[in-house]
């Protein structure tokens, strides 16, 4: 006797397989997501090398090393990267020493209060490092600086006396070291939470104090993470666009992301000395990434027990409250001041009127709402923000899920043409594409697609890590079970896989959302009239002096980042940021 199965809505149907199982056909589909990975990735990259051996045919065209030749003999050109050198080293060890020692507190102390410090530090992601650089100018602006102005009003000093500065080197350097140290507390904090206590209180059993525990024991044993975190930061301040264009132009000073700039703006054809100029970042960003996974890929020698161990908190006594204040300078002066500097500069007439109540308006805000430029570049921002995040996850998604099950030949290369950009500085990115994009037969320069290969490209490596994270708890029984019934392997991945790993597919495409918003570094390069974004308006809104429109877009765009939190923390969950490990 036979019974008819009733099948339920949405399960795959069982049978004889087909003679299509005999070749399964989503294999296609494997192979071209690796061939365009490799374009993706591959492509601007060689273009790039390619383009810094060839001159322009205004002058004779061919091949030729003279692009090298004037990018590291000429002077005007040298200098930017001995400045760029040293602004990496000194933002890594500052954000190293403030990052660590925030971990460290946070994760083995009894300071008060840990998750406000924790949660902050997170939150200072929201803020783009160059809108805290305009915030600081405001704050800290030799003349009409807030804080300078509260202090000769304070002491009575007189109107040429002016205790900061922020359009100097030094000034530079606290600029990106507010928006670097957090890079540096990830990955520390990553680092003390899987060590025990154990070794702490053996050393605490034979006297020793809570400080020569953190100097002796602790920090040692996270050597590997304080050095990665050292190397993030200093990658950081390599390739920041943002407040060098702010801070150091003003001050008389050249980095190599500005420099690339004004090479790509000028009015001759200088795509040649500008690739030529960026092989050498290319190949040091490339070098320190490397550099971190292999230092963070041998942290497991640090100790015996284990992951899990307990972790018990070291008393502070005395300490703990003067602690927890020096803790809060650097949020202070990284989300608190900043937001406020631009929340009431937004309904200023004029940045010297002061906080009067003559000079309140919201006709900045009118501005802004009502500018065609601006409009459009808000139209623009979201779009691309929209079509980065879900392409990036797509992508993230389907190849960490060839990667993880190895369904075809090559398929460890998945996994490392997806997190490659990662080595890429985003204005190298783009000068790549430029040279890719702007010749025949694929002709994108002037449009959003340029655009949103450079976001895809950029911000893969984050969706991918976090996707990949996801379906690694996804034992592959699961989909095999399905196989058996007849499913094909994207049928699994589609009705299957997805749905179980579903909360890494949202947070990938949060955060790739929330960056897509204030890119500025590929962007400054590659916008046209037409495909303007919010960090490009800003930019020029800086260079025209247009201060209170600035803090009104920079509201505008820390509002709808805030959104894009607040739906990662409803839909994923308060560790949803951190995801990505």
């Amino acid at each position: 006797m036979t019974q008819d199965a009733q099948q339920l809505p949405g399960m795959i149907s069982g049978g004889e397989p087909s003679a299509t199982r005999k070749f399964d056909y989503t294999v296609i589909v494997w192979v071209v997501l690796l061939i365009l990975l490799i374009i993706l990735v591959a492509n601007p990259i060689f273009q790039l090398f390619k383009e810094s051996f060839f001159v322009s045919e205004d002058e004779a065209g061919g091949f030729t090393f003279q692009n090298y030749i004037d990018a590291f003999e000429t002077d005007e050109y040298y200098k930017p990267m001995y400045i760029t050198m040293m602004l990496a080293i000194s933002v890594g060890s500052i954000s190293l020493v403030v990052g660590a020692v925030m971990a460290w507190v946070v994760s083995r102390t009894d300071i008060p209060c840990p998750n406000l410090i924790r949660n902050g530090i997170l939150a200072s992601f929201v803020t783009p490092p160059f809108l805290g650089a305009i915030a600081w100018i405001f704050l800290a602006g030799q003349n009409e600086g807030w804080l300078n102005k509260w202090i000769r009003g304070l002491f009575g000093l007189s109107e040429e006396f002016y205790l900061f500065d922020i359009f100097t080197m030094k000034g530079v350097v606290f600029a990106m070291s507010l928006y670097s140290f957090p890079l540096v507390f990830i990955v520390v904090l990553a680092g003390l939470n899987n060590i025990s206590s154990d070794v702490e209180d053996a050393a605490n059993v034979a006297g020793g104090g809570t400080f020569h525990t953190m100097f002796s024991i602790t920090l040692p044993l996270v050597a590997p993470s304080l050095f990665a975190g050292f190397i993030l930061a200093a990658l950081e301040a390599m390739i920041l666009f943002g407040i060098p264009a702010v801070l150091s132009i003003p001050a008389g000073q050249h980095t190599m992301t500005t420099q690339l700039r004004a090479f790509m703006v000028s009015e001759d054809d200088l795509l040649g000395l500008a690739s030529a100029y960026a092989m050498p970042m290319l190949i040091l960003a490339i070098g320190m990434v490397w550099t971190r996974g292999i230092v963070l890929g041998r942290r497991g020698y640090a100790t015996v027990g284990g992951k899990g161990g307990q972790r018990r908190p070291q008393k502070l006594g005395a300490w703990r409250i003067p602690i927890f204040i020096l803790c809060l300078i650097p949020l202070v002066c990284a989300i608190v001041l900043p937001g406020f500097a631009l929340l009431t500069t937004s309904f200023m007439r004029n940045l010297g009127g002061g906080l009067e109540w003559s000079n309140f308006t919201l006709w900045n805000y009118h501005f802004i709402l009502t500018n065609d430029a601006v409009r459009v570049s808000i139209y623009n921002t979201i779009l691309l923000a929209i079509m980065a995040a879900t392409g990036a996850t797509i992508v993230a998604a389907v190849s960490a899920f060839i990667a993880q099950r190895k369904l075809i030949k090559g398929h460890q290369y998945m996994g490392f043409m997806a997190t490659a950009p990662i080595g890429i500085p985003g204005i190298v990115l783009a000068v790549g594409l430029f040279a890719a994009y702007t010749k025949q037969p694929f002709v994108l320069y002037g449009t959003l697609w340029i655009m949103f290969l450079a976001y895809l490209t950029k911000y893969l490596p984050l969706a991918y890590q976090t996707a990949n994270a996801g379906l690694s708890s996804i034992h592959p029984e699961l989909e095999e079970s399905c196989r058996i019934m007849g499913a094909n392997r994207l049928q699994v991945f589609k009705d299957v896989t997805v749905p179980l790993f579903k909360t890494a597919v949202i947070a990938s495409w949060i955060l790739v959302f929330m960056p897509s918003l204030r890119e500025l570094s590929a962007s400054v390069l590659l916008w046209t009239t037409n495909t303007k974004v919010i960090s490009v308006v800003i930019v020029d809104f800086y260079e025209e002096t247009l201060l209170g429109p600035i803090s009104a877009l920079g509201v505008l765009l820390l509002l709808i980042t805030l959104v894009a939190i607040v739906a990662g923390f409803r839909l994923v969950g308060r560790d949803f940021m951190s995801s990505s490990g």
